[in-house]
This record gives structure tokens, sequence and C-alpha cells, in this order.
């Protein structure tokens, strides 16, 4: 029987300790309808009889790395059953994998539904029990259960050479454990051994990166030779992954540490860091409030999640949580700037103001707080404020394409044009295809009467986005100004079917006063 040598989630080498458990079946299942699953158990509980276990990836809610530990309990499962029934995906990932393990497996089929199933005449290990009803199945699977074969462990390299070889298999697992050694240590040199939600990547001397890929290469061929990955080196490893944007490969190897040291808070802070970086919010709700379950009084972690509500737009929840970090540590630069967005999505201003304000005298780069106060000094339209900070923000970071953007936005308030589409064409230099930067260059471009040029921008932007309808409505102000009546009222009617706020918009737009007479816009702006 095989084992999963290169994980099917991210493509590396599994880190885990495969231990086969006899006298198990994994069920691959569908969840509805309910009814069905209920009768499916009963049958097979009836017909294996007592001493068996049955495990299914639908009794494992709430795991972290989901795939992953699916992945896991096929492997350490002697045999399988697959319901493919009702064709559903899930289903048939995991009869791929039971496959392509060479895992004894029976495959559950109604009787209608023979005549689509096509399996390679070669899979001698698949089994398939048509019914009609699962009462049908009964008997089968009594018959075929005590003729499946004994289940075979997965090779273990390292395991076997001992066998024949002990004192060579002693010099391999010696230089393992140097490699793990010399791994942690250059980890902790390079200042991976903490991560935080906020902070960027972290530049490491080239030198000391190349030495890190390369011990994580023979990580991962050490995995190959049957060695297991302990789980403060899958925590780092955690932390490496992150640091590089693979979040995926994160993922697993915080998984796998937690496995190992259940409800570890570091690890849980970091699972959910990664889901957040990966924009699966609710996810990492979930571990950051696990977290909070065993340490409620972590600052750091109520930012955290503090940052997850506002996210999922529940911004008096986020509110609540960086209330609750600032009574532990006032006067924390990353509370405080974080309640001050918050205060801002909440049109909060003068309250986002003041924690922007004392996070700056505690911090006074913070580029990220003065991007912030930039952008509520531009919604209460002191745009001379606003781009004092987004200038300072880009002293500090001096290619960053939204805020260039932003800046450019800023000009174009102040009606420094050209300086507004100076910014614009560096943002969409640094981002070619960034559809919001080519709308407001475009808008620009019109406001200066250079209509073809404003076109082409919009026409960009909607290849990039289609039926956008900010960018429809941007085409109707164009051609109404450009005298082209019916493709203003053909973009604005789209604009409108798109979002409704479009029809107030344009009852007091200048830019469609060429038209406001027309039949068919006064037609459009009567609501439905």
């Amino acid at each position: 029987m095989g084992q999963i040598i290169r994980c099917p989630l991210v493509g590396t080498p599994c880190m885990k300790e495969i231990i086969i458990q006899d006298k198990t079946f994994f069920l691959a299942e569908a969840e509805k309808p309910e009814d069905d699953r209920k009768r499916r158990i009963q049958a097979i509980n009836e017909s294996i009889g007592d001493g068996y276990e049955i495990r299914s990836a639908l009794d494992e809610k709430g795991i972290n790395a989901f795939t992953c530990k699916i992945c896991e309990m096929i492997q350490t499962c002697a045999y399988g059953i697959a319901d493919i029934t009702s064709n559903n995906p899930n289903v048939l990932f995991e009869l791929g994998i039971m496959i392509a393990l060479g895992k004894a497996t029976l495959i559950l089929l109604r009787k209608d539904q023979e005549i689509g199933l096509k399996l390679p005449s070669d899979l001698n290990a698949i089994e398939v029990i048509p019914f009609t009803e699962y009462i049908d199945t009964i008997d089968q699977l009594r018959a075929i259960v005590p003729k499946l074969p004994p289940p075979i462990s997965p090779p273990s390299p390292i395991k076997d050479l001992e066998k024949i070889q002990p004192q060579f298999a002693e010099e391999i697992r010696g230089m393992e454990a140097n490699i793990v050694r010399e791994f942690k240590s250059s980890i902790e040199e390079a200042k991976l051994d903490t991560i935080s939600l906020r902070e960027e990547k972290k530049e490491i001397p080239a030198e000391l990166s190349e030495r890190i890929a390369k011990l994580e290469e023979m990580l991962k061929e050490l995995a190959g030779l049957g060695f297991t990955t302990d789980a403060k080196t899958a925590f780092l490893r955690g932390n490496y992954y992150y640091n590089q944007g693979k979040y995926s490969e994160a993922l697993a190897s915080y998984d796998w540490s937690l496995q190992l040291k259940l409800d570890h808070i570091g690890t849980l802070n970091n699972l959910g860091n990664t889901y957040f970086k990966l924009e699966r919010y609710e996810e990492a709700l979930d571990d950051f409030n696990h977290a909070l379950e065993l340490k409620p009084d972590d600052p750091d972690i109520l930012n955290n999640r503090g940052l997850t509500f506002s996210n999922l737009q529940r911004h008096e929840d986020a509110l609540a949580d960086f209330n609750r970090a600032l009574e532990l540590r006032p006067d924390d630069p990353t509370s405080l700037h974080n309640r001050g967005f918050t205060y801002g999505k909440l049109e909060r201003h003068e309250e986002a103001l003041a924690d922007f304000n004392r996070a700056l005298e505690l911090r006074p780069d913070d580029h990220d707080t003065l991007y912030s106060r930039g952008a509520v000094y531009y919604k209460l339209k002191k745009y001379e404020q606003a781009l004092a900070n987004v200038n300072r923000f880009l002293e500090l970071r001096p290619d960053n394409p939204d805020a260039l953007n932003s800046r450019g936005l800023t000009y174009y308030e102040l009606r420094r044009y050209d300086e507004a589409l100076t910014d614009y064409d560096r943002s969409l230099e640094l981002r070619p295809d960034d559809p919001d930067t080519l709308n407001n260059r475009g808008i620009t471009y019109s406001y200066l009467q250079r209509y073809d040029d404003a076109l082409a921008d919009y026409s960009r932007a909607l290849q990039l986005k289609p039926d956008d309808a900010g960018t429809l409505y941007n085409l109707a102000c164009l051609f109404s100004l450009w005298g082209k009546v019916d493709e203003a009222l053909d973009n604005l009617e789209k604009a409108i079917k798109g979002d409704e706020k479009y029809r107030e918009m344009a009852k007091t737009d200048k830019d469609f006063d060429n038209i406001r007479d027309n039949p068919h816009f006064k037609k459009l702006m009567e609501s439905d």
C-alpha cells in the first residue's frame, strides 16, 4: 500500500508519519440528502460488524487545513468505501486519493446510475456494489469485507535501512538531527520565529536566505526518507512559508504542528493570520476565537481578530476588540491605528483622526497610519492635509501603486491635473491592469477634454472588470460631454441596471446637462 509522497494540496513532501489502523474504513460520502446519509451509515454498520470503525470527513467539522487532514485520515484507514451516487466532487476527490494509494476500496452506486460509471479494467482493488436501497448493500458487504486483503503499512526507507544497515541508518539520523538544529537556529537568526499580521515580508540577508532555502529543501528530502517533523520545526517551517507568501504550504505546516501540540496558542494565531492572508476570514475567525478562549487577554490576538471582524464588515465587533486591546496595552500604536481605521469605516472621522494622531506621536513614520490618516482627511475634503500625509507615505514607500493612485485623486480634487496624471501613469507602470486607477485617469482625461485617451482607459477597465457599473457610468459621462448622445444613454442605462445608485447620481451630475432634456434620459431618471 502506498503513501502520499507529495501533498496534493501544496505539492511538497508530506511531513506526517502514517500508521495504518487495522479494521478502519474511510467513508467518502455526500452530506446531503441527510436521510440517505443516515440509511447509508446504518447499512454499513450493520454489515461490517463490531470491531470496525467508520471514519468520514463529514464528522470532522471545524478542523484546520481541512484537505490536509482528510488526506491523512484516508491514508491511516485500512480500507475505503465511496458512495458516488450523487457524483459529489468531494467524494470523487477522496476516491481518487484512495485509488492512488492502492487502497482496497468498495464503491456504492445506485443501479440506475451504473451505465454512467466507467472504471479502468486494471483497478483490481476496486469493487462496485450496486443497490436500489441502502438496505440492499448489507448482504453484499457482509460477503466482501471478510475477503479484503490485510492492509500493508506504507514504506519507510529509514526504517527499512535500520534492519539491514543499522549503523548507516544511525549516521543518517544524526545528519537529520543536525539539519533540523541548523534550520531552527537559522530561522531564529532571520527573526522568523515570530510573525505579525500587519508586518510586511521580512528582508533576510542573501546568504542567510540561501542557507534557509537549502535547509528547507533538505527537510523535504528527509520527509521522503520517512522522517517526520516535530511540532516546533513544523511551526517554524510554517513561519518560513508565511514570510515567502506561500500560504497553502504554511497552512499544512501549522496544521501538523497543531496536531502534535494541541491548543498551542502561537500556532492557532499563525493559522488565523494565514487564513486572513488567503482572505478566508471565517476560518481565520475560528482560529482567533480558539486562541482567545485559551488566552483571553492577549492584545495581539485581539488585534488580529479585530482586523478579521473588520474584513467581515463586523465593525462594531472589531471596535470592541481594539478597545479591549488598548485597555490591556494603552498607547499601543498598532491598536490605535486599527481602532482609528475602524472608526473611519463607521464614519466617525474625528475619533479616527484622534487615534491616528496619537499613534503617529508614538510612531511618527508608521506608513500605514499616515496612509489611513490621509484617507480620512480626503473623506473630510481636507485635501491639503490629505496630500501632506500621502506625500510622507511616499517618501517612505516611493513605489506604492495604491498611494500613487490616492495622491492622484487628491491632486485632481486640488485641480492639479498634470500632477494627478503623472501619479496615475506611475501607478499603472507598477500595476498596469488596475481598473480603479484606469478609471481615475480616465476621469482626469475626460475633464481635460482628452476624450480619446479617456475612452481608451475606460475600455481597458471594462476588459479587466466586465459590466462594472462604475466604469459604465464614467463612460456615460464621457459620451455625454463628447456629444455622443446614444452611447451616453446606452451606457447610463447599463450602469443603472448594475447599481441603482447611479440613477440618483445622474439626476444632479453636471456631465449630463447636455442630454438632460432628452426623453430617454428623463425616462431613465424615473424609478421603476
